[in-house]
């Protein structure tokens, strides 16, 4: 319980950043409670409440006070808090480690926020360890099947990795089913542990695989003469520990493709598909101007600008975030609409 416990403890901060605006879930979500200072303070807090709990209940049960070790349960805390911000710095949103001294994002870069094949390590190891029981079975089942939604329905996941990933499914269903007709005790650590290595062989893939991809598209930007100085970066692609997209963002342009950590693996059709980021238009320099616009700013890695015109005649401007999306209305996307002079009409209530 206590490591499930800390490994969610984090977004707590969920509770105060997701009911206002986007712009306050922006600036406040990964903040402080994802943070080193944060860390150890959640971690304490943690330890204080189980070390209660682990007396106050033997004691209401027997009459007695128990006797719960505090160092192991101030570890498992420790270790529950920090597979959060560890599993969430490797990934593409990252965290803010130093706040709040600095509010410099770190990416790892190594999946995606939520990876289909660590949930079916860690989530299978811990279905099939965990105890018996409709609810387990019920959350399980609901996990699978917004994984594999996921999985199976995205195209760019490629059939690989789909029938791959299926047949681990398979398996754990198979094994979970197998593993119930034990007594409970039996398995447990064997399973935990194969759990443990598949997720640590799973990471070194990832970390070998991305070290690779980003290699060759620095030597690409180097030898090619056309393209300006910029920020690189790959991102993972969902269910994918192969193949990854690479972009490069200058101060005119953002541009990306899908490529491989080896030449082998690079898809068969493919090209840069860039997109202008307007930085100049007099509109998109206001509103990065603005309360919205220095939020936007903060979080967004790859952000680029739109006029766009809407259903009822008017016009908005939208900024969105390359990371997740470029067109549309998805996730990292914020609008203003725009005044008959063409300013961006701001809301200060929205802003954190």
């Amino acid at each position: 319980m206590e490591n499930v416990s800390g490994a969610n403890l984090p977004d707590v901060d969920l509770a105060w950043s997701s009911f206002k605006s986007a712009l306050v879930y922006f600036h406040y979500h990964r903040g402080w409670t994802h943070s080193l200072p944060g860390a150890a303070v959640l971690t304490v807090l943690l330890w204080a409440v189980l070390l209660g709990v682990g007396r106050w209940v033997p004691a209401r049960r027997s009459g007695s006070g128990a006797r719960t070790r505090p160092l192991p349960l101030l570890a498992a805390a420790a270790i529950g808090v920090g597979s959060h911000l560890l599993m969430d710095a490797a990934n593409s949103y990252g965290v803010r480690p130093l706040l709040p001294w600095s509010d410099r994002w770190m990416y790892g870069d190594l999946w995606v926020i939520v990876d289909p094949w660590l949930w079916l390590f860690l989530g299978g190891a811990v279905y099939m360890t965990g105890e018996g029981g409709r609810r387990r079975d019920l959350v399980w089942s609901m996990g699978a099947a917004a994984a594999a939604i996921v999985v199976l329905g995205a195209p760019v996941v490629p059939a690989v990795c789909r029938g791959a990933w299926a047949a681990g499914l398979l398996l754990t269903v198979a094994i979970s089913r197998v593993a119930a007709r034990r007594p409970p005790a039996a398995g447990r650590s064997r399973i935990a542990l194969a759990g443990l290595t598949l997720t640590l062989g799973y990471a070194g893939l990832c970390l070998a695989s991305h070290h690779a991809a980003l290699a060759r598209l620095e030597r690409a930007m180097s030898n090619d003469p056309a393209s300006a100085a910029g920020v690189v970066a790959v991102l993972p692609l969902p269910a994918d520990p192969v193949r990854w997209e690479g972009i490069v963002a200058d101060d005119q342009a953002i541009r990306h493709r899908t490529f491989g950590g080896l030449p082998a693996l690079d898809p068969k059709t493919g090209s840069w598909v860039a997109y202008r980021r307007n930085f100049d238009d007099p509109a998109v320099r206001s509103l990065l101007d603005s309360c919205a616009g220095r939020v936007v700013l903060e979080f967004f890695r790859f952000p680029f600008a739109t006029i766009e015109d809407e259903p009822d005649g008017g016009r908005s401007l939208v900024v969105r975030d390359a990371r997740y999306t470029r067109r549309g209305r998805g996730f990292a996307v914020f609008s203003a609409r725009l005044a008959p002079d063409g300013a961006p009409v701001i809301d200060p209530g929205g802003c954190p």
